[in-house]
């Protein structure tokens, strides 16, 4: 396996995990992320194109506004949760540090190693093994402020994930998917375990990372409203104008102004 050469022991173990009682953490990149406002991102190692979005773009919304993606570098969500929200992310490995892992994942890995940070419990040499990696979980899971699950199966890591961050009282948010998909968040939202997601801006509000005021809220509710149906003239996927625009799309449809037809927007 390639290799990281640099890396060192944490002068100090950081608030967020004193709790679990760790003698050492190893670390490799920029340890001033660990002073930011953090969001924990986990999910499947095989999400469908609407995760994928949702993760991208939320991902990138709250770097932009200063908070840093924490998450476990494995396929799927957490790699993309790192690869766009870089090179704010912490990436927290279930290996050693000396070792890159999952390799077809390295050249992002490498990215977080240069630009941004990476963690690990375990000293040299310790290659992944199925207690490693709820470890991890544990590690990335206890860093974040809140937890964001954007797809997970029922029988799933990130859904005991999730009951961890439940027994540390950690808040969950999950995005709603169309019946029979993701039905682990799924069940977690209808259990009252976890909050849905319905607008990504107004998320990101929530958390407190405020947009620009607007000088004149009228006419921006203008601009904002122009730019839908302009989008909508494309007969775009509902998921992906959705993921754009958020609940909005439901007040057109009321006000007749879209609607759908096989899956589509079309404008009226």
């Amino acid at each position: 396996m390639e290799s990281l050469k640099d890396f060192a022991i944490l002068p100090t173990i950081p608030t967020e995990l004193s709790y679990l009682g760790l003698k050492q953490i190893f670390y490799c990149g920029n340890l001033e992320l660990l002073n930011s406002r953090k969001i924990t991102i986990v999910g499947t190692r095989n999400p469908n194109p609407y995760a994928q979005n949702f993760t991208q773009t939320l991902a990138r919304k709250l770097t932009n506004k200063g908070a840093v993606i924490v998450s476990g570098g494995a396929l799927g969500i957490d790699i993309i949760a790192h690869k766009y929200a870089l090179p704010n992310t912490i990436m927290v490995s279930p290996a050693s540090l000396d070792i890159i892992y999952p390799r077809t994942n390295a050249k992002i890995i490498q990215q977080i190693y240069r630009d941004a940070l990476i963690l690990s419990p375990f000293d040299s040499p310790y290659s992944p093994r199925a207690f490693s990696f709820l470890e991890r979980n544990k590690l990335v899971v206890s860093l974040g402020e809140y937890v964001i699950i954007p797809q997970a199966d029922l029988e799933s890591g990130s859904m005991r994930s999730a009951n961890y961050a439940l027994k540390l009282g950690k808040q969950i948010f999950v995005p709603p998917h169309q019946i029979g998909q993701s039905q682990g968040t799924q069940s977690l939202a209808q259990e009252g375990k976890a909050q849905v997601i319905w607008d990504i801006d107004e998320f990101v509000e929530l958390l407190g990372f405020q947009e620009e005021c607007k000088q004149d809220s009228a006419n921006q509710t203008i601009a904002v409203k122009d730019e839908v149906l302009e989008f909508c003239k494309g007969n775009p996927l509902f998921e992906e104008a959705f993921l754009k625009f958020g609940a909005v799309l439901f007040e057109y449809e009321l006000e007749g102004k879209i609607c759908r037809h096989n899956g589509r927007i079309e404008v009226q």
